[in-house]
């Protein structure tokens, strides 16, 4: 039966996040029945046709009220940093563990729909990557039964998107602070392309387990050279790379890590996200399975760019 719209509830964590948000928006405008997840309602940036869960991932009595009824359960929400390798656990892993849970306990038994990493296929590499391998393993578990996917997004970026945002100032500047490292080469996705992604797996009839790399479409990536040379032919003036080897900023990570952990913050720069920076290969390798093969990614980095750079300058950002 072909997948109706305006009948299909869709419950959504995250939706306060830059995945969440644009898929929540998304969602609203094609007239799905949104359902989200919010600690604090004030944090989502339109509510008026979205109906609001009060809760949290620690929160299992608000967990069982936003899966109750639901046909599709999107899990965007997660930790990007974090204090500890146990904190990261806490919120990636048990938080995805307990949202499993929830839904094996409802009778509507929902799909699941969880947005992990490209960095769960490295999970030595860092706190983050392990916590994300981890949820996937927890909807891999055979006892519950559910049917799910695993969408991997590589780096996100566009408009509104605050993490790749310290690039663009960098090239706008005319350099990017890069790993030194040759052979390195990395996926990107612009938003509105992952969105659309999302959204069309939902008219699949059944995911079995799929895991989903999408990307945009890029053969073998970018490198940091090929992002450079793309934001100079743009800004019409050189933009050049300057590498720093991973002993350099070895250091300052290690000291950041050190300080905030007293001072009880989550540090951006740690020593596990410098060997994800470092990493050789963070090239897409499952961008079109079968469930997928409908969707075609739109926007490159050349347009993507444009268009993210347009809207920082137009909100004062940059």
């Amino acid at each position: 039966m072909p997948l109706d719209s305006s009948t299909t509830c869709v419950a959504l964590t995250g939706a306060s996040g830059f995945i969440g948000s644009a898929l929540t928006q998304s969602l609203s405008e094609r007239g799905f029945q949104v359902r989200a997840l919010a600690r604090d309602p004030r944090s989502l940036s339109s509510t008026d046709d979205v109906e609001i869960v009060q809760g949290s991932l620690e929160d299992s009595d608000s967990l069982q009220r936003l899966v109750h009824g639901a046909d599709v359960v999107i899990h965007c929400a997660g930790a990007i940093k974090a204090r500890s390798s146990k904190e990261f656990k806490a919120i990636n892993a048990d938080g995805t563990e307990r949202l499993v849970a929830a839904v094996a306990e409802t009778s509507s038994r929902p799909r699941i729909m969880l947005v992990s990493s490209l960095a769960a296929r490295e999970p030595l590499l860092s706190p983050y990557a392990a916590s994300k391998r981890a949820a996937e393993e927890v909807m891999a578990r055979p006892e519950t039964g559910l049917e799910y996917c695993v969408v991997r997004p590589p780096a996100v970026y566009g408009p509104g998107d605050r993490s790749t945002l310290g690039l663009f100032r960098q090239l706008v500047r005319g350099y990017a602070i890069v790993p030194w490292r040759v052979h390195g080469r990395f996926s990107l996705i612009y938003i509105d392309d992952l969105v659309a992604a999302m959204e069309q797996l939902l008219f699949v009839p059944k995911w079995s387990a799929s895991v989903i790399e999408p990307d945009d479409g890029r053969e073998k990536g970018y490198s940091w050279t090929d992002l450079a040379e793309i934001a100079s032919a743009h800004l019409g003036r050189p933009v050049r790379c300057l590498a720093v080897p991973f002993q350099a900023v070895w250091v300052p990570a290690a000291v950041n890590e050190a300080v905030s952990s007293v001072l009880g913050r989550s540090p951006m720069l740690t020593k596990g996200k410098l060997r994800e920076l470092f990493h050789a290969d963070w090239v897409c390798k499952l961008s079109h399975p079968r469930v997928l093969e409908e969707w075609q990614p739109r926007t490159r980095f050349k347009e993507g760019f444009e268009r993210t750079l347009l809207w920082y300058k137009r909100q004062d950002w940059l």
